[in-house]
Order: C-alpha cells, then sequence, then structure tokens
C-alpha cells in the first residue's frame, strides 16, 4: 500500500466516527416520535383514506427536493453542509408537531420536515460511497445501521413505556418525546462538523440544478442502475399499499397500546441490530443479487401477518422474521445502490432512485388508503383490510421476481450455497463446545 492510500484510509477511518455517533445520537432522537406518528394520526381521528394521505406525503416528501440537493453535492464536491443544515432544520421543524390539532395539520408538517431535511438524504449516502471501499461497503453499512437500530431501539421502548404513563391528550403523550427528538437531532447534526471531507467537485454539469435533463442523460448511461430504479418500483408499488393500513390494524383492530405498537418496532430493531454484522460480511462475500431477491420475497409475509393476525403478538412473530430480512436486506440494497452509481453522480443518481421509488411509494400508500376505505365501508374494517393486504402480497410476489433481473457489477469470493453450507458443517462443533 502506498503511503498515500494509507493516509486516505487513515482519515476515512477517522472519519467514520462521527457518522456512527451521528446515527446512534440521530436515530434515538427520531425513535422517540418516528414509529408512533402513524398511531399520532389515528389517534388524531384519521380515516383510512387519510392515513393513506399521510402514508403517500411521508414517501413522496422527502423525495421531492432529492434531485437538486443532491446535484448540488455533486457540483460542489461537499456533503457535509448539506447533512448538517438538513439535519438541523428537520430536527428543529419537530416542535410545531407538539401543538398539532388534526391528521391534516400533522400531515402539512410532515411534508414541510421532510422536503427540508431531504437535502441531507442523497448527502449522507454519497459520503458513505466516498468513505467506504466497494470490499468492505456490506460491512460498513451494517454497522452504521447498527448503530442507528441501537439508538431507535432504545428510544422507542422508552418512549412506548412513557407514554401509557401519561395521563392527558394525545399532544401531552408527545411532548416530551418531541422535545427528546428536537435536542438529540441538533447535536446530532452539529457533530458531523468533525468529519473531514476532502472536496472533489464536479463541475461538468452547466445546467440549473433543477434541470432533469442531464439526469436522464446520466440515468440512460448507467443500465445497472436503471434496471434497479426499474424494478424497485415495480415492487415498491404494491409493497406500499399496505403501509397505510398496518396502524389501523394494528391500533383499531388488535387495540395495541403505545408500549406494544413500540414493542413490534424493539422486536423487530433487536434482531436486525444482532444480525447485521453476520449480514454485512455476507454481502460482502456472496454478492447483493441473491440476498435481495430472498429479501424482497421475504418481505410477502408482513401483509399476511397483518391480514391474519387476531392478536398483537402475532405481529411480535411478523418483527422477528422482519428483522432478519432486514439484517440481510437493507445492507444489500444500499451496498448495491452504491455499487451501480459512479462516484462524481453518486448524490445526484441516488437522489433520482428516491425521487422515483418515493413518488411510486406516493402512488401506492394514497392508493392503498383510498382502497382500505372503500373495502371498509362494503366489507367491514377486518374483510375490507384483508382484501388490500391481499393485493399487496400478490403484487410483492411479481414484483420480488423481477430483482432476478438484476446484475452484479463485481465478483465476489464466494457463493451463498458455500457459506450456507460452510455454517451447516458447523453446527456439530458449536453443539460440542456448547
Amino acid at each position: 500500500m502506498s503511503q498515500r492510500q494509507a493516509e486516505d484510509r487513515n482519515q476515512n477511518s477517522a472519519d467514520l466516527k462521527p457518522l456512527y455517533v451521528r446515527s446512534v445520537v440521530g436515530s434515538f432522537g427520531s425513535g422517540t416520535v418516528g414509529p408512533f406518528l402513524g398511531a399520532y394520526a389515528v389517534k388524531l381521528g384519521a380515516s383510512a383514506s387519510e392515513m393513506g394521505v399521510f402514508q403517500s406525503v411521508s414517501n413522496l416528501a422527502p423525495s421531492l427536493m432529492q434531485i437538486p440537493w443532491g446535484k448540488l453535492s455533486d457540483k460542489i464536491g461537499r456533503r457535509v453542509p448539506l447533512i448538517v443544515l438538513g439535519s438541523l432544520i428537520a430536527s428543529i421543524l419537530w416542535v410545531p408537531l407538539m401543538f398539532v390539532a388534526s391528521a391534516n395539520q400533522l400531515i402539512a408538517v410532515i411534508a414541510v420536515q421532510a422536503i427540508v431535511g431531504s437535502m441531507a438524504t442523497p448527502a449522507w449516502t454519497a459520503l458513505i460511497g466516498d468513505f467506504v471501499h466497494p470490499s468492505t461497503r456490506g460491512k460498513i453499512t451494517s454497522l452504521i445501521n447498527r448503530s442507528a437500530g441501537i439508538g431507535a431501539l432504545l428510544a422507542t421502548l422508552a418512549a412506548g413505556y412513557f407514554m401509557i404513563l401519561v395521563q392527558g391528550s394525545v399532544q401531552e403523550m408527545f411532548f416530551v418525546p418531541l422535545l427528546i427528538a428536537v435536542l438529540l437531532g441538533v447535536v446530532s447534526s452539529l457533530v458531523m462538523l468533525l468529519v473531514r471531507e476532502k472536496p472533489h467537485p464536479n463541475n461538468n454539469s452547466k445546467r440549473s440544478l433543477f434541470s432533469l435533463r442531464d439526469v436522464v442523460k446520466n440515468v440512460k448511461t448507467s443500465p445497472n442502475f436503471l434496471r434497479f430504479c426499474v424494478v424497485s418500483c415495480i415492487f415498491g408499488f404494491f409493497m406500499s399499499l399496505g403501509w397505510p393500513l398496518f396502524t389501523i390494524t394494528t391500533v383499531e383492530v388488535l387495540n395495541a397500546s403505545m408500549l406494544e405498537i413500540a414493542l413490534i418496532s424493539v422486536v423487530q430493531g433487536a434482531v436486525t441490530i444482532t444480525l447485521q454484522p453476520l449480514g454485512g460480511r455476507l454481502v460482502d462475500r456472496v454478492g447483493r443479487k441473491q440476498l435481495i431477491i430472498i429479501y424482497r420475497l421475504g418481505l410477502v409475509l408482513v401483509p399476511t401477518f397483518y391480514a391474519l393476525s387476531t392478536s398483537v403478538y402475532h405481529l411480535y412473530i411478523s418483527s422477528v422474521i422482519f428483522g432478519v430480512l432486514v439484517a440481510f436486506g437493507d445492507v444489500a440494497m444500499f451496498a448495491y445502490l452504491l455499487d451501480v452509481t459512479r462516484e462524481e453522480l453518486r448524490g445526484t443518481l441516488s437522489a433520482f432512485y428516491n425521487l422515483v421509488t418515493g413518488i411510486v411509494f406516493f402512488a401506492g400508500s394514497l392508493l392503498g388508503g383510498y382502497l382500505g376505505s372503500y373495502f371498509i365501508g362494503v366489507f367491514g374494517l377486518v374483510l375490507g383490510l384483508q382484501l388490500v393486504y391481499a393485493i399487496s402480497v400478490a403484487g410483492r410476489i411479481v414484483g420480488g421476481l423481477t430483482f432476478t433481473t438484476l446484475r452484479e457489477p463485481y465478483k465476489y469470493p464466494s457463493t451463498l450455497r458455500r457459506e450456507l453450507w460452510q455454517a451447516v458443517q458447523k453446527i456439530p462443533s458449536v453443539l460440542e463446545r456448547g
């Protein structure tokens, strides 16, 4: 290794530490509120169609401005300023949620928060891509995600327990968690000022930040990236159909308390945190494609559980399965996105990916909410919800199979079959030691 390479590796290692801190602190802050926003809307009186609007806006709003933010990040060659500014403003915008009195007000505040805060998203993706070599992207991504998961898990459990102790209005229940989200969000934003970033501006594009022509041109010259966008949109539409209704099932059908809602997230988070290091190593050894396919097809089980559950304990089982899938799948998806985007366009292309999937999630969630309202009106609450879940299940199966068309841009030292066989062979020795 040359002296320059050694210096770069040492710098990147040092700069990853603030990324871990931001993940833990920021996720602890957002974890006090994020898992409960759907329940907040339902308790404010949101109908199934309004939950469709809530979920669709939550999906689309973060994506609307990501292309100009991503292009700006690539043009100036700096990621940290956008991460700090976007995260800081988004954290402060938790404050108005303390005073909302209706689901529509909640939706409006979340939309503004998401649009402004979205400047951090493509810059964050690009920053990780800048610092992490392709051969270790699975490992590092899993570690960063694990850091975030630990923070979110602890916060969600604490907030859920706190909320059931509070006697008063729904706004009073959320006041302290929202205050914590503001304070920790500000801290996690300022931590990023410790990152030592080497500017690498891309001044080839002279177009406006709001011009899509050069973005489309870059997408067309990246066939693996384009294919990834297409299959993600097909699957994402059917995946998002059920999202607005999950909270309705949890709150109105299963009568779950805030603590039980928290435990659904905590169980999934605990499983994911436990398995993510293994997931990261496996992604780097066998590649991304096989794990992505398993992940997407496995997600068929989520709406199935929501359709058939008669107790919140069934959702805990679903959370265990979902936690396993996320531990391997999210890392594989993120690593693949970095693999198929060029360094000088990583902010722009990751923003494009988030935009097109956000639009699809918007359409799917909106349709899911209105389908839910219609079917509930005709068939009743439980059967109406089950019909939408059935459509989501069928679409997820078809959409999951489209990921078989992806192509791996790199070669990997092992295969999934080989790794599984080696793991099976180790079982007797592990049992003997036990």
